[in-house]
């Protein structure tokens, strides 16, 4: 069942609404969740409990108009993760070739 959010504590759903007039909040009761629709789809499952001042963030950052921007993000984390995979097979070989160095000494 889906609840549709008009009016809560902090305007969040209004001030969601000034970014894009088409924007709905509504509260997911089989996910437990928060989520934003526009034109009778679903755009966004908020990653957050509480509506809040995040949501408005969340709905900014994740607009058609940021994907280069995201894309560009995650990317730069991806490419962060495998120079860090990439680090520890190297530390990983050494030390067994450093182990077999040693073994082959005895």
């Amino acid at each position: 069942m889906k609840l549709r959010i008009i009016n809560d504590l902090y305007d969040i759903a209004s001030r969601i609404k000034e970014i894009d007039k088409r924007y709905e909040i509504y509260f997911e009761t089989e996910l437990q969740k928060f989520t934003l629709w526009a034109n009778g789809k679903r755009q966004v499952v908020f990653p957050y409990d509480t509506l809040d001042v995040r949501a408005i963030e969340y709905t900014y950052a994740t607009r058609v108009e940021n994907v280069d921007k995201l894309i560009e993000e995650i990317d730069k984390k991806n490419e962060k993760y495998q120079q860090g995979r990439t680090a520890l097979m190297q530390d990983k070989v050494e030390d067994e070739f450093s182990r077999r160095l040693r073994l082959a000494k005895i």
